[in-house]
């Protein structure tokens, strides 16, 4: 499912990171790999933005970006 698909408060296993690039260079530097665990933490006004907590840190993605992640609830 896709991270957006996803209620606040829920703890998630990342199943694919489909992005390319820089960015997944950095979400990879963030610890948003394949098999990590994440939580959601906030929606922003229409999903447009999602807030989600990697380990002990706070990450915001955009809503295209949250879209091409694929997770499933633990």
């Amino acid at each position: 499912m896709c991270l957006l698909q996803m209620n606040v408060g829920e703890l998630l296993s990342v199943d694919a990171v489909n992005v390319e690039g820089e960015l997944k260079r950095r979400l990879g530097i963030l610890g948003l790999t394949a098999g990590s665990q994440i939580r959601i933490k906030h929606y922003g006004w229409f999903r447009s933005t999602v807030q989600i907590m990697i380990n002990r840190t706070l990450v915001a993605l955009r809503k295209d970006e949250a879209q091409q992640i694929e997770v499933h609830r633990i």
